[in-house]
Parts: C-alpha cells; sequence; structure tokens
C-alpha cells in the first residue's frame, strides 16, 4: 500500500471533484475510491497545519472521499487549486 497528499484537485462544472493529485501523480475520483476500499492506496490531505487521512463514506454510486475520522467531504474543501 502507498500513500499519497492530495494537493489538487479538478472539478465538474457543478463543483464536484473528479480527479485528485499531487506533485506527480492525479487519479480519478472513482479510481481513487476503489483503490482505497481495496487497501491498496492511502491518501491524506493537510489542512491549516494539520494532517488528515482521506477515506471512503457512502456506498456504491453515492461514495464520495472524506476527512477521517470527522466524515467532511472532501468537495467542501474550496481552497484545493486545479491540478
Amino acid at each position: 500500500m502507498s500513500g499519497f497528499q492530495i494537493t489538487c484537485a479538478n472539478r465538474s462544472t457543478s463543483g464536484t471533484i473528479v480527479r485528485v493529485g499531487g506533485q506527480g501523480w492525479s487519479l480519478g475520483v472513482h479510481e481513487a475510491i476503489v483503490k482505497i476500499m481495496t487497501g491498496q492506496l492511502r491518501l491524506n490531505i493537510l489542512v491549516g497545519n494539520k494532517s488528515f487521512d482521506v477515506g471512503v463514506r457512502g456506498e456504491a454510486n453515492n461514495a464520495y472521499l472524506a476527512l477521517e475520522p470527522d466524515g467532511q467531504a472532501l468537495h467542501d474543501f474550496a481552497e484545493l487549486p486545479s491540478c
């Protein structure tokens, strides 16, 4: 299992995150969700001076990336620049 820090995100016109990325990497959200759920990938994000793990909340087509342990949806972070 490998881990990466999310430093950017691409959004759809409705504001939903469709890709996440960082230095030298980028994944579609669905691919990231599958890899997290199967234990193939760990993601984290730096908010202020604090690092949070990124997990998956919801099921099937309603699954989304969220900060752990509080469950705040990743798409709530408007300060993530585009990749």
